[in-house]
């Protein structure tokens, strides 16, 4: 409890409703503890550099060869914790308008008088004055022990258990400075700890720009790499600092440093890792980015400085423009974070693509890695589609092997002239995708086709609809558009009799299964291919839908015959012999499943095993004759 009985002590009364308040401070505002050293250390941070300033321009500084630091200590018989600095210090009205009123801060005032003077001076953290008030989560008792920095300044002792009332007291205090003892709470004795305390000063504190010792070591970095001009940081300094962010054991694929001054400043020193985790690759949002201000860390892992599709960056962005809440840990949503956002995407997707002009290498080794974020980033970010579309890589039907090397821009390039459209088809592999029937008229006209190889795809190309002016068309979509038909003429084509008796037996034995059956184009070497209708839902989202509900129905779609292929004009010669044979309902029911299974859509392809296997006999059966009155002839 607070003694009012000391020699000159003074009692004093917080301000209305200040219990309530302090209150919501130590059980609300914050959700770890350990801040309460971040915000002393920052408060401490801003003594010092007021001092700093001070100096420069006033006569009569106490102690002026000094140098400026931070002092911890910590008595862990005795449950006790020190922060300790040779800043400014206060003077008794500043320790009563600073610490007796709550959300009062003398550092707001001090801007804003040096504002009025016109004087440069850095902004300070600790715009809100609450921050000193977090000690009440971990201490019972708080002393504050202070020095004003002119020659003549008096001592005082501010002491209070946040009960409502504190006292300040004259005491006798040679040197420069304030001193904070907190008397720790029996659960809070976790914090009189070197190891507890340096992690806390490397997690939050680290790039204070005044050493912070413990023990006659300092703990902090001071140098904070993001402010440095590039020219200045070595690559080993860069990778030891991706480790330490990151907690991983090897280096970035590729580090990007840089400042703005205009229209916000901010400073960024960014990583692009070789790989993320699967944690990283399914997250909904970006956390990857830790948010500095005047090189105190306010959040370890902001999720509005970078949109979701660039969630594998690391790294810290540190700005001095940016106003702060009651709280550290929360960052106003408004126009500066997302002018913050904006700058930083576009400079994100600048670096992207000047890797694909001059790192190309190390590019593909990053498409690879996060392709599917920045598809995602194509489909939802539409006021940088463009930007994002040129950095898309593709396999496709002209490459030599898997390998996405293929740009859009490459593609438009190479097309054919009166080609309008852009080609692809999705599938699980290449090698799946080289045997598509629906790809034999494209491979016969040396029309290149992209590969669309990811889950992701099918969902991106539904809302990107064209590139440089010419839409994505599916080649198993029904309508491609100028399609010629280049297939070579069989011995002996169909009647028109022929030709609809063979369509209709097929729609008929098929029924509602399909929309349809027609005479196809696109085919040469397969007799049969399953295409998706007009504006309908592709094969492969189908295959997605169907696992995520079971019961999905999914549609129906348009079974193309090749005419002229040796098995369908077989099957027309038997129709016109012997309606009813029943080889012909087999021999339907396994091309349609046959063209099922080439799309994925054969939900349980045992079930054509049975009839395999009596095709298979009757087909045996049939050679046997043929041998059998090839020998009787003979």
């Amino acid at each position: 409890m607070n003694d009012p009985n000391q020699q000159g002590a003074e009692v004093h009364k917080y301000q209305a409703e200040m219990q309530k308040l302090l209150d919501i401070l130590v059980h609300s505002l914050y959700t770890e503890r350990e801040i309460f050293l971040r915000e002393l250390i920052s408060n401490a941070s801003d003594a010092l550099s007021k001092v700093q300033f001070e100096a420069l321009t006033q006569e009569g500084l106490l102690q002026d060869d000094q140098p400026l630091t931070v002092q911890l200590a910590f008595d862990d018989k005795a449950n006790t914790l020190e922060v300790i600095d040779n800043g400014c210090g206060m003077t008794h009205q500043e320790l009563i308008d600073n610490l007796g009123t709550i959300a009062s801060s003398g550092t707001l005032k001090f801007l804003r008088e040096a504002k009025t003077q016109e004087k440069s001076v850095e902004n300070l953290i600790g715009q809100f004055g609450v921050g000193f008030y977090s000690v009440f989560m971990v201490a019972d008792r708080v002393e504050l022990t202070t020095r004003s920095w002119k020659s003549e300044g008096e001592s005082w002792q501010w002491a209070s258990d946040g009960s409502g009332t504190y006292t300040l007291t004259p005491m006798q205090m040679p040197e420069r400075g304030t001193r904070i003892k907190l008397f720790l709470k029996e659960d809070a004795k976790e914090f009189c700890s070197e190891y507890r305390m340096e992690s806390i000063v490397k997690r939050y504190s680290n790039y204070v720009p005044f050493p912070i010792q413990l023990k006659d070591r300092t703990l902090n970095q001071v140098k904070a790499l993001w402010t440095q001009p590039r020219s200045n940081v070595e690559e080993k300094e860069y990778e030891e600092f991706y480790k330490h962010v990151t907690h991983e054991p090897d280096g970035p694929l590729h580090t990007l440093h840089f400042s703005i001054d205009a229209p916000i400043q901010f400073h960024a020193l960014l990583f692009f890792p070789k790989s993320v985790s699967n944690e990283i690759l399914y997250a909904r949002d970006s956390r990857g980015i830790a948010l500095y201000a005047q090189k105190v860390m306010i959040q370890p892992d902001n999720k509005n400085l970078l949109p979701s599709y660039l969630r594998f960056v690391r790294g810290v962005v540190d700005s001095e423009d940016l106003p702060l809440n009651v709280s550290r840990e929360s960052v106003q949503q408004n126009a500066l974070i997302e002018r913050i956002k904006k700058s930083l995407t576009t400079r994100v997707l600048k670096e992207l693509q000047s890797m694909t002009e001059s790192q190309t290498e190390t590019y593909m080794t990053l498409w690879k890695a996060y392709g599917s974020m920045l598809k995602e980033g194509a489909a939802q970010d539409f006021g940088n589609r463009e930007k994002l579309l040129d950095l898309l890589r593709f396999n496709s039907s002209i490459c030599d092997d898997a390998e996405p090397t293929v740009s859009l821009k490459d593609y438009v390039s190479r097309m054919r002239e009166g080609q309008k459209e852009i080609y692809f088809v999705v599938g699980s592999s290449r090698e799946a995708l080289l045997f598509h029937p629906n790809l034999e008229y494209f491979r016969k006209q040396g029309i290149e086709v992209l590969f669309l190889l990811d889950q992701i795809d099918e969902f991106v190309m539904g809302d990107l609809n064209e590139y440089d002016k010419k839409p994505f068309k599916s080649i198993s979509q029904a309508d491609i558009e100028g399609m010629e038909d280049v297939r070579e003429k069989p011995e002996q084509e169909l009647s028109t009799e022929e030709k609809n008796d063979l369509l209709s037996f097929f729609k008929n034995q098929l029924g509602e299964r399909v929309e349809e059956v027609v005479e196809s184009k696109r085919l040469l070497g397969s007799p049969c291919s399953l295409v998706d209708p007009r504006d309908g839902m592709s094969a492969q989202m189908e295959r997605m839908m169907r696992m995520m509900n079971q019961e999905f129905a999914g549609q129906k779609r348009k079974l193309e015959l090749n005419l002229g292929h040796p098995v369908i004009q077989n099957l027309s010669s038997l129709l016109q012999q012997q309606k009813s044979h029943p080889f012909l309902t087999e021999a339907v029911e396994q091309l349609y499943q046959n063209a099922l299974l080439v799309e994925g859509l054969m939900e349980n392809p045992v079930e054509m095993l049975p009839r395999i296997n009596r095709l298979l006999a009757d087909a045996s059966a049939f050679q046997l004759r043929n041998l059998e009155s090839s020998s009787s002839v003979s």
